[in-house]
């Protein structure tokens, strides 16, 4: 059953009843507002929404649950009123959703990724049902057939729905498993997290009351639904709280960044979340010709997350637009994970972030102290992401060599514990066992498991800040780099750097990791000096981190890559190095002659 906290934050046992209250005391309010591709709008009020839902929810209550005790449905379809509606009759029938991503390209290498990973998670769930586009139909039938599975394949099309129907009964439980979250990095073997009804309700309560969020107001974005920032944060959260919700497509988005801030305009939105490298893009991207006309006055809480939130990012944007209205205290970083359901802290209400400066090589051993720099020695910036968002989640940061809590000021592996936590990752009892059983060595947490998330933190003026990820440190000659720092610094040392990710080599001949630098430009075309950029890079990264590169190239838009989050797959990045599949514009080669000066 819900926890105490719960249940004084939220009327709601399950997202499932919130959207059935909302279908009876806010029936003709707008519920959802969706951009579509060609220009029109296709929206629902809470009545529509949840007469779409419940329409679904029927014919997934009929399912047979296979080798479940209750049918599980993998959700393929691209953002838009039918993944909604779909993963809401998921809780309306006490279904399991499964979120996927439809294929994000047309070229083959990424159709063949798209079948495996598709048929990979197939395999590790085993659903009931498949709900996918029609033009996928055929696709997901022979990926199913090669994995010897035989889910129902329906198309939202082919259930209709009456917007006049009877509210019924919830058949979910606060207990039930609702959603297996796939983890959105590139590991060779998929790991679901399971998170209940009663995980989300508790995240989603706690959002509620941070924010303060409610009928009558409204939000604005357009993260990808497969994705828990997108699935959990712009959208069950809004809606949980009775609010109007406008979205767009991330394709949109990155061909029209202004579209989601002129939304935000004209719609009052009191609410957003994005990346970091989507505030970065509204700044980057948008000229202060096109601005004119915003009124960002609204937006009370702009969430920024998913990846290292960057101080300069904050500043740029609260620069770029409080001409417009913007209150730099909108701006809120916070830190969460789809292990921990989504987010675990974030800022109080208006408060601002906690920002300070650390000499980079305090950073260099993962679990060394990281004091305030009084040298003149390189530095790295630390952005505050608040605390805990609910007195019973507990956030520690540990030297997990000890299982013990690191004393203020030291970075340690953060881990959690608390009602917001996931139950494991379906069916890989051992690495639930590693992830989420931690045990914390001392006396006030004897028989308390913490989930160990990778990700390496410090407590500064009170506030949690990221440093990195264990996995991705760099180790170069004894000393290990947080390829964070070393991207941050790559993009900050040319105009022309829109993103870069650092990632070590290592062939027979090597002793040691070397560092490999892959930039995107924000331009392209006749008279950008590429070598000169090749030549910043360089001299700033060995000159802040004292590491030279064994290369650093300049790759085209769109080369570098990411999880539908936004976060950097520096793994994949070193893959394709290895396979030489970047093919860059320029590159400079430690020993060789550097190849591309002017595209």
């Amino acid at each position: 059953m819900p926890s105490a906290a719960l249940q004084t934050t939220t009327e709601h046992l399950t997202l499932g009843h919130a959207l059935t209250s909302h279908a009876e005391r806010l029936s003709t309010t707008t519920a959802l507002v969706y951009g579509t591709s060609n220009g029109t709008q296709d929206q629902r009020t809470y009545a529509e929404l949840y007469a779409q839902a419940a329409a679904v929810g029927a014919v997934l209550h009929e399912l047979p649950s296979r080798t479940h005790d209750r049918p599980f449905v993998l959700i393929a379809l691209p953002n838009g009123v039918d993944y909604v509606a779909s993963f809401f009759g998921c809780l309306l029938a006490d279904a399991v959703a499964v979120t996927f991503h439809p294929p994000l390209m047309s070229t083959m290498r990424a159709g063949k990724a798209w079948d495996y990973r598709l048929e990979q998670i197939l395999r590790d769930c085993e659903p009931s049902a498949v709900i996918t586009a029609p033009d996928l139909h055929s696709r997901v039938r022979a990926v199913a057939d090669s994995a010897a599975l035989a889910p129902l394949v329906i198309a939202p099309d082919e259930i209709a729905w009456d917007a006049d129907v009877e509210v019924g009964t919830v058949r979910t439980r606060p207990e039930h498993l609702a959603l297996l979250q796939y983890t959105s990095g590139s590991t060779s073997s998929p790991n679901g997290a399971m998170v209940s009804n009663a995980n989300l309700a508790h995240n989603i309560a706690h959002i509620r009351r941070n924010l303060g969020t409610g009928p009558g107001q409204s939000a604005a974005g357009w993260l990808p639904l497969f994705h828990d920032m997108g699935l959990i944060g712009m959208v069950c959260h809004p809606l949980t709280a009775g609010m109007s919700l406008h979205m767009s497509t991330p394709t949109g988005f990155l061909r029209n960044p202004l579209g989601w801030l002129r939304t935000l305009s004209d719609t009052g939105s009191s609410f957003t979340i994005a990346p970091d490298f989507g505030y970065a893009t509204a700044v980057q991207k948008v000229s202060e010709e096109r601005r004119e006309g915003l009124d960002l006055s609204g937006l009370r809480h702009a969430l920024n997350g998913a990846e290292p939130v960057r101080r300069r990012t904050i500043t740029a944007f609260a620069e770029a637009y409080r001409p417009y209205g913007f209150n730099p205290h909108a701006m809120m970083p916070v830190y969460g994970l789809a292990e921990a359901t989504l987010v675990v802290t974030c800022l109080d209400r208006q408060a601002p972030p906690a920002f300070g400066q650390v000499e980079r090589q305090t950073l260099g051993g993962a679990y060394r102290t990281a004091e305030d720099s009084q040298s003149g020695a390189a530095r790295a910036e630390l952005v505050g992401c608040g605390t805990s968002i609910s007195a019973d989640i507990e956030v520690a940061v540990v030297d997990p060599e000890t299982s013990r809590r690191c004393p203020p000021g030291n970075v340690g592996e953060i881990w959690i514990s608390g009602p917001s936590v996931a139950g494991g990752y379906w069916g890989h009892q051992k690495a639930t066992r590693e992830t989420f059983e931690a045990t914390v060595d001392e006396p006030e947490f004897r028989g308390r498991r913490f989930l160990r998330t990778g990700d390496l933190g410090v407590w500064h003026e009170g506030q949690l800040c990221i440093v990195g990820r264990i996995k991705d440190v760099i180790i170069h000659r004894g000393t290990n780099h947080h390829p964070q720092d070393l991207e941050a610094t790559a993009e900050g040392c040319h105009e022309l750097v829109a993103r870069a990710v650092a990632f070590a080599i290592r062939d027979e001949t090597d002793q040691d990791e070397q560092l490999v630098l892959a930039c995107e430009l924000l331009a392209y075309g006749p008279g950008v000096d590429c070598a000169a950029v090749l030549s910043a890079v360089r001299g700033a990264v060995l000159e802040e981190h004292g590491i030279a590169p064994a290369a650093v190239a300049v790759v085209q838009s769109g080369a570098v890559p990411r999880t539908t989050s936004g976060k950097l797959r520096r793994a994949e990045a070193a893959q394709r190095w290895h396979a030489d599949e970047f093919k860059p514009v320029a590159l400079w080669h430690r020993g060789e002659t550097s190849k591309g000066g002017q595209p």
